[in-house]
């Protein structure tokens, strides 16, 4: 019997879209093509959200790798950071799944520093029993044990929990860690797929 829902955040409960960040400030093409390679696509942005490069080193980091001024890494950052707007129809899913008393959790590939902007603005994040973020615990989805770390500190127990990422990788180790998986791609295709393993919640 499922009992537990763990949500990701960036591309399942918000918008991720750096490249229309990006266009937004650089009208060039050569120029966003740049900074995607730069930054958004560079390694290092896994470390960003790891947490070993901070909020304090990020924009001087990201400088020196792009080639952009300081001020400008920082404009983008924060764009960035504010462009994560609720999905409404994953929204409302969480509310039901909520409102049934599904037990849900956060588990998350994100900078300490954009989770907390995000918690202050959207009231959702309330419904977590837990949330899990890895620039908070220096651990990253895919590895195995960021998924240990959600086990041993939420007390789930995996086969009687769903896990909806919208990246194969990571629903891959979701599965080799003995949870169950969705691959989210839309609102309605995630709560049809979530009916069959919640069919008493109304969904």
């Amino acid at each position: 019997m499922i009992k537990n829902v763990v949500f990701d955040a960036g591309g399942v409960l918000l918008e991720w879209n750096p490249p229309r960040v990006i266009a937004e400030l650089y009208p060039d093409p050569a120029v966003q093509a740049g900074i995607r390679e730069s930054i958004f696509d560079h390694p290092d942005w896994h470390e960003f959200d790891r947490g070993t490069i901070t909020e304090a080193t990020a924009p001087a980091h990201f400088a020196r790798l792009s080639g952009r001024s300081l001020d400008e890494v920082r404009a983008l950052l924060r764009a960035t950071a504010e462009s994560l707007r609720p999905i409404d129809g994953t929204i409302r899913l969480l509310e039901d799944l909520a409102a049934a008393g599904v037990h849900l959790f956060l588990l998350s590939n994100m900078p300490e520093s954009t989770f907390n902007v995000l918690v202050k603005r959207h009231a959702f994040f309330a419904h977590f029993r837990q949330l899990v973020i890895s620039g908070k615990i220096l651990l990253l989805k895919p590895e195995a044990a960021i998924y240990k770390h959600l086990v041993e500190t939420t007390g789930i127990v995996p086969a009687e929990s769903v896990f909806i990422d919208d990246l194969t990788r990571n629903v891959v180790a979701a599965r080799e860690s003995g949870l169950h998986a969705i691959q989210f791609t839309t609102p309605e295709a995630c709560r049809a797929e979530l009916q069959a393993y919640l069919p008493h919640a109304g969904l």
